[in-house]
């Protein structure tokens, strides 16, 4: 079945094709236990108003706290690095913290698109119950010059009145931080600081104000980030706007120090480690692929087995991770690897298509009706190259190898499996017509159903991300892994980004489907 994709050995051939074949079993009854992890705009609930309260720095943290960032990138790609919350807990490790992230890449307070029937911020400030909002947006806003800020500065103070005036945690209101945009930066490509850091100046500044009236606590980051960019020595942004590894770390301690009037202590790495975990198994939770399937227009028919019991086990996981973040920070000595043990198994369903598995030439070419003016030969198969198992798209570069991007992940991530998709180059290197050495380009991907070379490197499909992979050492093994752009849609994982191609004047296009915002 689809859901035991990951669980699939690619070195086991299948004698069938992947079509759907039922299994013979009845329907699966459906467990109303599982209806409570839906989260659809149609049905969750909203946060009743409440008497907002003023929020001042240095921050109070209270035990137990639920911390919830909302923004646009700048917030979004944090949870990859995990700094900032990494630092929450090292600073209150007695506190046992709970902190989500809700931002979506190119938000802006007026516009937020989702997934066909994807509850709102709202909603989903309700679901996680929060006590502290962290909120950044105001870069993409920025864009609009000096013509944009007397809407922006109405949108703002529209945008926290509300926000300041919910109980999301079923009793009182958030206590509410602002967050000014981070400074651009001049690199040899392109000179951002140059062009845009005047607007961003501006638009931090109508922030301030704006937190000012509305009574909630506003952390200015930008003139640390402009101070920490003007160091000749290093790049903290890999395009002049975007944070590196690097650059995230010295956003956080501008976001701490800013917050609570005090430096960050050194990161712990193992906890650090431990938290973007824990940020990867929620965020396959809030924002899963296959969202059309889940939320939309095809809900009806596969939104409950096919999903719910899948958001109860990523609840599990996130949970298991937090309280090994709890024992990492109180100090706990021998705190033992995440134990997911009690993740129970999913529900079964009544189709089989022996998901990611794979025919033997023999059984694939008896399958095929050839021409007979045609032959048809094989150049390379998973009996002697198992790590091709689950192809879906081959491409020559110009020395004669065929590279393959393989996915036994497809069609999106279950509970308790991590994605090890391959990106392979096959090689004939006696010209006798059939491939003789295989090398793993890349792996650990996550779907990559589209790919082009250029640029010294490869552009690969990983929905939602855009991913620039480089080898810059010569033996043919990736070791740049480089996220450009992200925020795509995620509603079908076979229409995500795909069909590459270089125009003539230099421009790379590719296509993303239906069903997709």
């Amino acid at each position: 079945r689809a859901a035991r994709a990951n669980a699939a050995d690619p070195r086991v051939p299948n004698p069938q094709d992947g079509r759907n074949r039922a299994t013979g079993n009845a329907d699966p009854k459906e467990d109303p236990e599982f209806l409570q992890y839906g989260i659809y705009a149609e049905t969750a609930p909203r946060a009743a108003e409440a008497a907002p309260t003023a929020t001042v720095l240095p921050l109070e943290l209270k035990p137990g706290d639920r911390i919830v960032l909302v923004g646009n990138t700048l917030i979004d790609r944090s949870q990859l690095f995990g700094y900032f919350e990494t630092m929450l807990h090292q600073r209150f490790p007695d506190h046992q913290l709970i902190v989500r992230n809700l931002a979506w890449p190119a938000d802006t307070i007026d516009l937020q698109p989702r997934p066909e029937n994807f509850a709102d911020q709202q909603q989903h400030l309700t679901h996680e119950r929060a006590d502290v909002i962290f909120v950044g947006y105001g870069f993409n806003e920025s864009f609009a010059g000096p013509d944009g800020l007397a809407p922006f500065r109405k949108s703002l103070s529209e945008y926290l009145r509300s926000l300041k005036s919910h109980a999301y945690n079923g009793q009182t209101a958030p206590r509410v931080v602002l967050v000014s945009p981070i400074a651009a930066e001049n690199t040899a490509a392109v000179a951002a600081a140059d062009r845009i850091n005047g607007n961003l100046r501006s638009y931090a500044a109508v922030m301030k104000e704006v937190a000012a009236e509305q009574h909630v606590a506003f952390a200015d980051v930008f003139d640390d980030t402009l101070a920490a960019m003007n160091d000749p020595q290093t790049d903290l942004t890999f395009n002049g706007v975007h944070l590196t590894e690097r650059g995230h770390e010295a956003f956080s301690r501008s976001l701490f120090r800013r917050t609570f009037g005090e430096d960050a202590t050194a990161v712990d790495e193992a906890l650090r480690t431990n938290v973007v975990d824990k940020n990867r198994q929620y965020f396959r939770r809030y924002r899963p692929l296959n969202t059309f399937y889940y939320t939309g227009g095809r809900k009806k028919d596969y939104g409950y087995l096919d999903f719910l019991p899948a958001m109860k086990n990523f609840d599990l996981l996130t949970t298991n991770r937090d309280e090994r973040s709890w024992k990492l920070a109180a100090g706990t000595t021998d705190v033992p690897p995440v134990d997911d043990s009690n993740l129970p198994p999913l529900p079964e369903t009544k189709e089989s298509r022996g998901a990611n598995q794979w025919m033997s030439a023999k059984d694939e070419l008896a399958s095929f009706e050839i021409d007979p003016r045609f032959d048809v030969t094989l150049f390379a198969g998973e009996e002697q190259f198992p790590e091709i198992a689950a192809p879906i798209q081959m491409r020559w570069d110009v020395r004669g190898r065929l590279w393959v991007s393989c996915s036994t992940t497809y069609p999106h991530v279950y509970p308790g499996f991590e994605p090890d998709d391959k990106l392979v180059i096959l090689e004939d290197t006696d010209g006798d017509g059939r491939a003789d050495k295989s090398t793993v380009f890349a792996e650990d991907l996550h779907i990559p159903l589209s790919f082009e070379l250029g640029d010294g490197g490869v552009y690969v499909s990983e929905e939602p991300h855009l991913t620039f992979l480089q080898d810059t050492d010569g033996d043919d093994r990736a070791d740049v892994r480089q996220g450009l752009l992200t925020g795509f849609g995620t509603e079908d994982s076979h229409h995500a980004l795909h069909d590459f191609i270089w125009t003539p004047d230099g421009d790379l296009l590719f296509h993303e489907s239906i069903f997709h915002h």
